[in-house]
């Protein structure tokens, strides 16, 4: 969600901070400001894009940032950050939640003056009304704030970092003293991934760890010149053509893990993910099926772990960022029980694999756009080739050709007339049967985040089952049938059309034969993938940057 980032050093702290909050817009803002030291801390802060922001005329050595996704508060310059105190002696950029804010507003803050509707701001006017030190202040904190935060707080010429429940990365190389909540964002040098209850003092280029909380410096490399569009338009479109390379980088991470030993003694399988990774468990739990393994899926905001957890039991929780916070929660709680954690994600260094008993790592490299597309089909090829190998441990891949069939598929894929035909359509009903309607849930969301027209999936046999009442002359269906049988839906095809519907046959755009059933999902979804690109493109919106939507949840 938000972005954090801050700066320290020998150039021009302002431009410093501007690039880094850049390389941050894919989680998704509506807001953004920037503070910086000009004998005192001053700020610029603007509704919308980060281009908003009118650059000082100063030059300066200091600076953090904040690119804003309104929780606490409408989207206007009261509620964005940075906040400062009501003194302006104390200023701050927040990630996270913090959950007595009312009641610190009730209390120890009751005489005290509020310019924001935001949870943030208690915590600088905290600050100013407690007594003594600066450090002893800021340490306090701790013991005041309950909820999720990692802040970076301004007090004249020195930043400190606190770090709870929220992840917040401090990088120092040759230029300078980086701070991001986000480490893809930092350039390479040495790193610390702050831990739990941290604090660090800097000034200067000093950094001084005020916590008893072990802080360790270890290297880092990171080429973020990456992150950037080349040939294509949009990073979405970018990231679909990607998946090939994704799935291959993948496969070479993860083809010599013992699978086997990943499920031995284990009687029963528990997926959990949200949103797009919860689709991809759902996949995973068709396949684990198959194999005769008692499994289940659950959305994580949905799980209910006292008393479910045994010595048999895993639970495989699949997270791209692996900083979902209901995800995190539920591997808090799975582990106090003592259970068995696998965790899925593409950020091996996360907050959620410090609970887990194994990690399987994808590598789709990184993924800019808001709505996961080539994460998505890494996690799909990761479940497939995991009951593969459980199936069959002399299971061998020739990811090559793979690889250059999946490519060369993509390449064919025209959906552009389909977009044209559907850009003005405001809602969409979509049909399949078996292990395709699990690719059309997917398929949905996606058309719903990235062109905002609400899509209404369901299984084909329940169309009679209430919803054919909404099918008149004006409605479009898709379907999706990529099973041999190809009269499956056809009675559901057949009562929309005598109503004046219109049906579009998604597996016509399917431009591929004889493909494995573990991995056919993955060949399914990318034509509604580059259909949901290509209606935005024709419709004028972000593919990139969907309202109201974050790349990365981290609050509950």
């Amino acid at each position: 969600m938000c972005g954090i980032y801050g700066y320290i050093g020998k150039l021009d702290a302002y431009d410093e901070v501007f690039k880094g909050l850049k390389l941050l817009q894919y989680r998704g803002y509506d807001s953004c400001g920037i503070a910086y030291y000009d004998n005192g801390i001053k700020t610029i802060k603007a509704v919308g894009p980060l281009n908003n922001l009118k650059k000082p005329k100063i030059l300066c050595n200091l600076a953090f940032g904040h690119t804003r996704w309104a929780t606490n508060g409408e989207v206007n310059l009261f509620n964005t950050h940075p906040h400062s105190s009501f003194d302006n002696k104390f200023f701050v950029v927040h990630n996270g939640i913090i959950n007595n804010a009312s009641e610190l507003k009730n209390t120890i803050l009751k005489d005290v003056p509020f310019s924001s509707q935001t949870d943030t701001e208690v915590v600088v006017n905290l600050l100013s009304v407690l007594k003594g030190d600066i450090d002893e202040r800021v340490k306090s904190l701790f013991n005041y704030l309950t909820g999720s935060y990692a802040l970076i707080i301004g007090y004249d010429d020195t930043i400190y970092v606190l770090k709870k429940f929220s992840p917040i990365n401090i990088l120092k190389n040759d230029k300078g003293i980086y701070i991001s909540s986000d480490i893809a964002s930092l350039e390479s040098g040495e790193l610390c991934q702050l831990k739990d209850y941290s604090i660090f003092k800097i000034k200067d280029n000093d950094i001084i760890n005020l916590s008893d909380v072990k802080a360790d410096f270890v290297p880092y490399v990171n080429d973020i010149e990456k992150l950037n569009l080349g040939n294509f338009s949009h990073f979405m479109q970018k990231e679909i053509y990607e998946t090939p390379a994704a799935i291959r980088s993948t496969y070479n991470n993860i083809k010599n893990i013992n699978f086997y030993d990943c499920v031995k003694n284990i009687k029963k399988i528990t997926l959990v993910g949200c949103g797009t990774a919860y689709h991809s468990c759902l996949i995973g739990c068709e396949l684990f099926k198959e194999l005769g393994y008692e499994v289940d899926c659950v959305l994580a905001s949905n799980l209910i772990v006292n008393g479910r957890v045994g010595r048999n039991h895993l639970h495989i929780i699949v997270s791209q960022s692996g900083e979902t916070a209901d995800c995190i929660k539920i591997a808090e709680q799975i582990k106090k029980q003592r259970g068995k954690i696998l965790v899925i994600t593409n950020e091996p260094k996360s907050t959620i694999t410090k609970f887990a008993n194994k990690i399987i790592t994808t590598k789709a490299n990184k993924e800019i756009a808001v709505a996961s597309t080539k994460t998505y089909s890494c996690q799909v090829f990761t479940f497939a080739y995991f009951c593969h190998k459980l199936k069959d441990a002399n299971y061998h891949l020739d990811i090559e050709t793979f690889e250059k069939n999946l490519k060369d598929y993509i390449s064919n894929i025209d959906i552009s007339t389909l977009a044209e035909m559907l850009k003005n359509k405001d809602k969409m009903i979509m049909i399949a049967k078996d292990i395709d309607y699990l690719t059309i849930l997917e398929a949905s969301l996606k058309i719903r985040e990235i062109d905002y027209v609400y899509t209404l999936p369901m299984y084909s046999g329940e169309l009679k089952h209430g919803t054919l009442s909404l099918v008149d002359s004006d409605s479009i269906v898709l379907s999706l049938n990529t099973d041999n049988d190809k009269s499956k839906l056809n009675n559901a095809i057949n009562e929309i059309e005598s109503r004046g519907g219109s049906v579009v046959k998604m597996e016509n755009y399917i431009l591929a034969e004889n493909i494995d059933n573990f991995y056919k999902t993955i060949y399914s979804i990318i034509p509604f993938q580059l259909l949901s690109y290509e209606i935005a493109i024709k419709k004028q919106l972000n593919p990139d940057m969907p309202r109201n939507l974050a790349k990365s949840v981290t609050v509950e």
